[in-house]
């Protein structure tokens, strides 16, 4: 019996993809367990530290096709540790001399911890690409809405008006900074571990160093300037910048959700031929890829409190928070897949209703301008005068049931200080978008440069 969304055919597919999945599945694993095992080895051959033809052995039988997991599960259940039940295995499969020499200087944690660095590198080069088409799509559709003016919102209410581009741009420019971040750390993060039992490399005798230095290169990886078994902060820090690019698309999962609001109706998801938003109303068109999307930020999230408490090692080495990482890791990068994937579709297939923009910019019967209209007030009377002018005038307004500009317009206030045709001018949302366009220009030749 198969338990947990990973693992069920039905669900995997919501919150994963299939290509990070193949990443972090058991094969993967002890394939790379297998290249830890084979790279040390082939690197202590050729400094003579274990006999060369032992060395070609190794790499020849250590391999993860060689494997037959029933008889691996069985042999690491027996030894109640699953790297022993590894090493006890193929050391059955060599020769008595070679089996001597596998595994030679390394402890457990080397192996998984390189390892895991070897999966998270993989996953991190998949993560890069959809980030990046992420990006490359915001700056298009940045570029196309730069002057369409839209509704601005604050606490979910008509605010000042803003653009449909500057909006858009907002998210991409932390997009950007992000996967810039992720490129930044990836010698810190993607370092190899071959520290033995407690770091101090005793076991690899006197060419300790310049086997750690062969031992990296042949994996592709940085070498670590000292044993990081109890400093977890690369993946930490990895999880961190995962968490963020979760919280930041987490965040344009919700708006788009919000704009998909009947009474909004700013933005659709796609329905094409076949699908269906509810089993009861034929009519619904629910956002649920909005809401995947949302709901992934979560349980990213979520996981960086794992994450934390992984730092929290005891002396050179235990498995109590080490095994945090363990669920946790491998969890944010499967969500995350899922995650970008969703919001590529939403990007890609979603529609952004310009003419619901247009019309909800005077729903509120100039509310949306009342800003600027103080200001403009303010140069005669004062900013704090005319904040409460108006305040009194939206308050009977509401009392009234008027709109704010009809009532606008009736005030002697008003009347005495701007004329009906200033009036118009203010009440024009297209006219008040500040620095909008500007600094989503700004964004767009600045990102265009790194992303062409």
């Amino acid at each position: 019996m198969t338990a947990g969304v990973f693992a069920l055919m039905t669900m995997q597919n919501e919150f994963s993809t299939a290509r990070m999945r193949e990443v972090w599945d058991d094969q993967h694993r002890l394939e790379k367990m297998c290249q830890v095992e084979a790279a040390l080895a082939k690197v202590q051959g050729a400094m003579g530290i274990i006999p060369e033809e032992a060395a070609r052995e190794i790499q020849a039988k250590v391999r993860v096709d060689q494997i037959e997991l029933r008889r691996l599960y069985l042999e690491s259940a027996r030894a109640g540790h699953f790297t022993s039940g590894f090493v006890k295995y193929f050391c059955a499969g060599l020769s008595k001399e070679a089996g001597q020499y596998i595994h030679y200087g390394l402890t457990t944690q080397d192996v998984l911890d390189t390892g895991v660095v070897l999966q998270l590198k993989e996953a991190h080069y998949i993560i890069l690409e959809h980030l990046e088409q992420i990006i490359k799509r915001l700056l298009i559709q940045a570029k196309s809405y730069q002057e369409t003016v839209i509704v601005g919102r604050a606490h979910g209410q008509h605010a000042a008006p803003t653009t449909l581009g500057f909006k858009l741009a907002v998210v991409v420019d932390e997009l950007a900074r992000y996967h810039q971040r992720l490129m930044a750390i990836e010698d810190f993060v993607f370092t190899a571990s071959m520290s033995g039992v407690v770091g101090t490399q005793a076991s690899f005798g006197d060419q300790a160093e310049a086997v750690e230095s062969a031992f990296s290169e042949e994996l592709g990886l940085s070498q670590a300037r000292i044993c990081w078994h109890t400093q977890r902060d690369r993946f930490i820090e990895y999880g961190h910048v995962l968490a963020m690019i979760a919280g930041c698309l987490g965040k344009l999962g919700q708006d788009l959700y919000d704009l998909s609001r009947s009474e909004i109706g700013e933005f659709s998801e796609t329905y094409q031929k076949g699908r269906q938003g509810s089993t009861t109303i034929p009519t619904l068109r629910p956002p649920y890829m909005c809401e995947a999307v949302i709901n992934l930020g979560q349980l990213i999230g979520q996981n960086m409190s794992l994450m934390y408490q992984s730092s929290r090692l005891t002396h050179e080495k235990d498995t109590i928070a080490w095994r945090n990482q363990w669920v946790a890791l491998p969890e944010m990068c499967l969500y995350l897949s899922a995650q970008l994937n969703y919001v590529q579709a939403l990007l890609k297939f979603g529609h952004f209703d310009l003419e619901k923009m247009e019309a909800n910019l005077s729903v509120k019967g100039g509310e949306l301008l009342s800003e600027r209209i103080m200001f403009k007030l303010g140069d005669k009377i004062g900013k704090e005068a005319a904040h409460e002018v108006l305040y009194q005038i939206i308050n009977q307004a509401r009392e009234a049931n008027l709109s704010f500009e009809g009532a606008l317009r009736a005030d002697t206030r008003i009347q005495a200080l701007v004329s009906s045709q200033e009036l118009d001018q203010l009440l024009d949302p297209h006219t008040y978008i500040g620095t909008a366009v500007a600094k989503t220009q700004a964004v767009i030749q600045a990102l265009e440069a790194l992303y062409d």
